[in-house]
């Protein structure tokens, strides 16, 4: 369980008693970005120590608690049922009967209109929290706002959430793309891992999972210890700093095989991930990311298809973290069904070899296609399997 701190003053956020005037339109708050944060460096690790909370993760966490204060919520994440899977590599167990990750249905009419942008067809929907946008002045604000942002992200409360402050980020229309993470989306995601400056906070993407149609959704959580993927051992492949400002390992000794690029430049670390993003999805290749470390990290999960259910792992499971909804499958948890599991989606050694060099590639190609093309072209990159 993570701490928070309650918002107060000029930031505080909605009452219990408060409610949404359908005559006026939607009525959400709007974080915005300062325009400082376009010079591209992402906060180190250090920085949630030395300057404690900042503003947008003490606003998600006030808002969160909230939401769960207010009733909206008939299950307790707190009396959940958690444990350590023994056996060394420290993978979570949790019971949860009601959790279900397809969850948001009630929020269509909500996301129909975040997608035409016509709030006043809006519903009230208490599990909205705020919006985030980019934003043009030298600090960050959050102001009431009558519509959503046009090319920003909602935050929603998940109805059944996995742990403590488990959000779901949902992109505008013009953030959206049906195949793969762009750009813009990728640069959200860890614009918001970066401002939200909390060790604890984690961003979660699966590739082709959409709980509702015709959105890509990504999803963040807060986790007082380091996911178990963390903690493992990595072995770095790509390691020119000086001429890409980036660093590529691949994870040892882990059941799944990943890929972990680090960078605290926000341009080189999205640049490089919505290329090999691009790749994996062109190659017809499942994958997951974690973001965390302030942003300055991300862990790259690509699957095959478990040959007998026909499925991938989430993000979730992905960096060791499994959600039981029987209590028979969570008593029975062990470390050798949960590795089985892994290595059924884990790619196979020279595939895997092959994405390892794509990545290399295109991190030794960055600096010269930034320089003629700009940030926002692709590289043009031959089919890596």
């Amino acid at each position: 369980m993570v701490s928070a701190t309650k918002v107060e003053g000029e930031y505080s956020f909605l009452s219990k008693n408060s409610h949404l005037d359908q005559s006026e339109g939607v009525k959400i708050h709007l974080y915005q970005f300062d325009a400082e944060h376009r010079n591209e460096k992402l906060k180190s690790l250090a920085c949630s120590v030395q300057d404690g909370p900042s503003l947008l993760d003490m606003l998600l966490l006030s808002q969160w608690d909230n939401f769960a204060w207010k009733g909206c919520l008939d299950y307790d994440v707190t009396a959940c049922q958690l444990k350590v899977i023994g056996g060394g590599r420290n993978f979570v167990g949790q019971l949860n009967n009601k959790w279900n990750p397809f969850s948001l249905k009630e929020y269509d009419k909500l996301f129909e209109s975040f997608a035409c942008l016509k709030p006043n067809s809006m519903k009230s929907n208490d599990g909205l929290l705020l919006g985030i946008a980019q934003g043009e002045n030298d600090r960050p604000e959050v102001a009431p706002s009558a519509s959503p942002p046009k090319d920003g992200l909602l935050v929603i409360a998940n109805p059944y959430p996995v742990e403590y402050g488990h959000i779901f980020l949902v992109p505008s229309a013009i953030n959206q793309l049906s195949c793969y993470w762009d750009t813009r989306m990728i640069g959200l995601a860890t614009k918001i891992s970066s401002e939200v400056n909390n060790e604890a906070f984690r961003v979660f993407f699966d590739s082709g999972t959409s709980v509702v149609s015709g959105h890509m959704i990504f999803q963040a959580c807060y986790f007082a210890i380091p996911l178990p993927v963390e903690s493992a051992s990595t072995f770095t492949v790509y390691d020119r700093k000086a001429r890409s400002d980036i660093i590529v390992s691949e994870t040892v000794d882990y059941p799944l095989k990943a890929l972990v690029f680090t960078s605290s430049n926000l341009k080189t670390l999205v640049s490089v991930l919505s290329e090999i993003s691009f790749s994996l999805h062109d190659n017809a290749t499942a994958y997951s990311l974690l973001i965390s470390n302030n942003g300055t990290k991300v862990f790259l999960f690509p699957q095959v298809k478990n040959l007998v259910t026909g499925c991938c792992l989430s993000a979730w499971e992905c960096g060791g973290y499994f959600v039981y909804q029987t209590k028979f499958g969570f008593d029975n948890a062990s470390e050798t069904e949960i590795s089985n599991r892994m290595g059924s989606v884990s790619l196979e050694d020279s595939t895997f070899e092959d994405l390892k060099h794509l990545c290399c590639a295109i991190a030794d190609n960055l600096v010269i296609n930034l320089r003629k093309h700009g940030p926002d072209n692709s590289m043009d990159m031959t089919n890596w399997s």
